[in-house]
């Protein structure tokens, strides 16, 4: 194999490409990227048995070729080389020559005979989405995804396709956002998959620094999301997703409107102490025109008020301060509606109009005061 590309680009796939080069294996096969360079390409794949990336970049290729190289040191030599183009040459016992001005390196590679082939593209179902739309999809609801496999399913984001819609849908046992964007070519039946939160972090990432659209190709147990010159894969979690429907309250006692960023802000400081309590909970008391926010422990107490529009009954009621934060963080708008029923039922986050987001938050029981 002999080629040369751009240090840049090539800085900017290993980067990608590391998104899927596992950190605890035992296989040392997978702590490696395959560098295949073929018809003027560099192809680099890397893969930890649930997720895949591959990422081609335009290079000069004099002599066809693969293998595979441990991903950090890689990394971490080409960041730390000067010039603009790299050079490359292996032979047939492993080992790569890469040249870059005035330097010269030798290292030791691994055969690609062992590497994972990529899967092969299943497209049973498949439809295009903005980058900018599936990141805020996944930014709304990745944070309230369950980190205990007690129920695998919980440990994924539920993608609900009907029509041009699109929801993402994410629960812990404790809370549950939703969010809902739409796709550009709507889809001819309704259709659902449970993808590994893990697998939505990681595209989020790759997502970071692109801006076009993001195709999306899926199957029974396998989900593809192509971008330019990348590919990312990964399986799809099975199992009945719980009905969420049936968890949103569809009454309400009591609604609030407020400003978001003074809701905020105002959590924030309560959670200081909020966090040294033993249940770092928030208590709230709506009243007619303002909120009564406050935290005790050992250390101090918290008192802070808030106008807020009650178009319901006043409630007394108490939050884990850590979702509520999380909650408020990741909506948009300056004001948004707070839909309750009773002191033990869940709050429910709404936008003042339209129904792009629903977060939903258990309350925590707390003695009744004097």
């Amino acid at each position: 194999m002999k080629f040369n590309c751009s240090k840049e680009s090539l800085i900017a796939a290993i980067s990608i490409a590391q998104k899927a080069v596992s950190s605890k294996t035992t296989m040392k096969i997978l702590e490696g990227i395959l560098f295949s360079a073929s018809d003027n390409k560099l192809l680099l794949r890397s893969t930890d048995m649930e997720i895949g990336v591959e990422v081609t970049i335009p290079a000069e290729v004099e002599r066809s070729g693969e293998i595979v190289l441990t991903a950090n040191i890689i990394s971490e030599l080409i960041r730390k080389m000067s010039g603009s183009d790299i050079f490359f040459e292996s032979d047939e016992h492993h080992q790569i020559k890469i040249e870059c001005l005035l330097s010269n390196f030798t290292l030791k590679g691994l055969s690609d005979e062992e590497f994972p082939e990529f899967p092969e593209v299943i497209d049973d179902h498949i439809f295009t989405i903005e980058a900018s739309v599936l990141k805020e999809l996944i930014k709304g609801t990745l944070f309230s995804v369950a980190t205990n496999e007690n129920i695998p399913v919980l440990t994924g984001v539920k993608i609900e396709l009907h029509d041009d819609d699109i929801h993402l849908i994410a629960l812990d046992g404790y809370r549950l956002a939703l969010r809902a964007g739409k796709i550009k070519n709507p889809v001819a039946e309704d259709l659902s998959v449970i993808i590994p939160s893990k697998s939505l972090s990681e595209i989020n990432k790759v997502l970071v620094n692109y801006s076009g659209d993001v195709v999306v190709k899926f199957s029974k147990n396998q989900i593809f999301f192509e971008m330019d010159n990348t590919q990312f894969t990964s399986r799809l979690l099975e199992g009945d997703f719980i009905n969420y429907k049936q968890i949103i309250p569809g009454e309400k006692t009591t609604q609030v409107k407020v400003n978001r960023r003074l809701l905020l802000e105002s959590s924030e400081r309560a959670a200081l102490l909020a966090r040294e309590g033993k249940n770092n909970l928030i208590k709230m008391d709506f009243n007619q025109d303002q909120l009564i926010l406050t935290s005790n422990a050992e250390i101090g107490d918290v008192f802070e008020v808030i106008p807020i529009e009650n178009r319901g009954e006043s409630l007394k009621i108490a939050f884990n301060s850590k979702f509520l934060i999380e909650a408020l963080r990741v909506i948009e708008g300056e004001e948004l509606m707070i839909d309750m029923t009773t002191s033990v039922g869940p709050g429910v986050l709404l936008p003042m109009t339209g129904n792009d987001f629903i977060y939903l938050i258990l309350p925590v029981r707390i003695a009744e005061e004097n």
